[in-house]
């Protein structure tokens, strides 16, 4: 069976298993049981929910780490839509399914949570919009997701990886989960960035507030357009500056404007942006200053040769098979 065939025939699985079958679909999921052992696959899928009905009710746990657990089981299920998005790139879509148990009233209750996760890989980049018209901008290595109840009762969403949003106004505030904070709006524009295997985050606000707050739900800080909060790992060591948003958000635009930038934290940028691995010889080169407009559009090979023109660096370019590029700078 073909990817499209198999990836076809696990919605419609799920539809069936949560009696949601048009009468049309109905009859191609019989058609598609009829090939080879497809069969075979609706027991999985009954049993994969039954399992989840068995699971004692959260009564203690919270949503969030209950998602975590069946995201875990039901990512090796091959439920995935492939989707091209925007101009930029193909983005992949997996469309998770569970029944979640909860005890609002001490009576046990099964609802239906589906969860969309958007990811971007290295050197692309996307847009997407969300059902309650916020726009986001999604960079390279980054990893959006959102339940497909999001709009309804709440609007909050998980980010791994840098993202711009401009946030449709609305009665109901829009979250943003990351992994030692939450960003709470209403409606404005900001960038975050903020991967799951750095210990820190960066949350840059362009226009209107926003209000970072811990895990527990205690605010941090209350943040006025052109400020910066850099988010320590313990929330302990955070720094509040005053920034020029263009360099932080240009990059939707295709371009990233340096003004007296570390070339370290240039570099970091560059590096998620090419997907290529670039290597400082010397820790003080990081600390050189650089001051340009870079345009995505670009070879990459005409980026880097930029830096030798303004600043007293080397650059060793190795195109690598089958692997990322790597790029060494040293001292002249």
């Amino acid at each position: 069976m073909s990817e499209e065939k198999d990836n076809r025939l696990w919605e419609l699985l799920v539809e069936e298993i949560h009696h949601e079958l048009s009468s049309e679909e109905a009859a191609e999921l019989k058609t598609l049981l009829g090939e080879g052992e497809n069969a075979q696959n609706l027991e999985k899928a009954k049993n994969l929910t039954r399992m989840f009905s068995e699971l004692e009710p959260v009564r203690h746990v919270s949503q969030t780490k209950s998602w975590e657990g069946i995201n875990k089981n039901l990512k090796k299920r091959k439920v995935q839509l492939i989707l091209a998005v925007c101009r930029y790139a193909a983005i992949v879509i997996f469309a998770l399914l569970a029944g979640f148990l909860i005890r609002p009233t001490g009576k046990q209750v099964v609802s239906e949570m589906k969860a969309t996760e958007v990811y971007v890989p290295l050197g692309q980049m996307s847009q997407v919009s969300l059902p309650d018209g916020t726009e986001v901008w999604l960079n390279s290595g980054t990893t959006l997701s959102y339940f497909n109840s999001f709009g309804q009762n709440s609007r909050e969403v998980n980010l791994s990886g840098e993202a711009y949003f401009k946030v449709m106004p609305g009665m109901v505030p829009f979250r943003v989960k990351l992994k030692n904070s939450e960003v709470e709006v209403m409606g404005t524009s900001f960038n975050i960035l903020s991967f799951d295997n750095e210990n820190f985050s960066e949350v840059t606000l362009v226009e209107g507030s926003v209000r970072i707050k811990s895990p527990e739900g205690a605010e941090v800080v209350k943040l006025n357009p052109g400020e910066q909060l850099v988010l320590s790992g313990d929330l302990k060591n955070n720094v509040l500056k005053n920034v020029e948003t263009q360099f932080y958000v240009s990059w939707t635009d295709g371009k990233i404007v340096f003004e007296e930038e570390r070339l370290a934290d240039i570099t970091e940028r560059l590096e998620r942006w090419y997907n290529v691995e670039i290597k400082l010889a010397d820790e003080s080169i990081g600390n050189y200053r650089f001051s340009g407009t870079i345009l995505k559009n670009k070879p990459f090979d005409q980026i880097i040769k930029a830096f030798t023109l303004l600043l007293p660096v080397r650059i060793q370019y190795t195109n690598n098979l089958n692997k990322k590029d790597t790029v060494i700078i040293s001292k002249k």
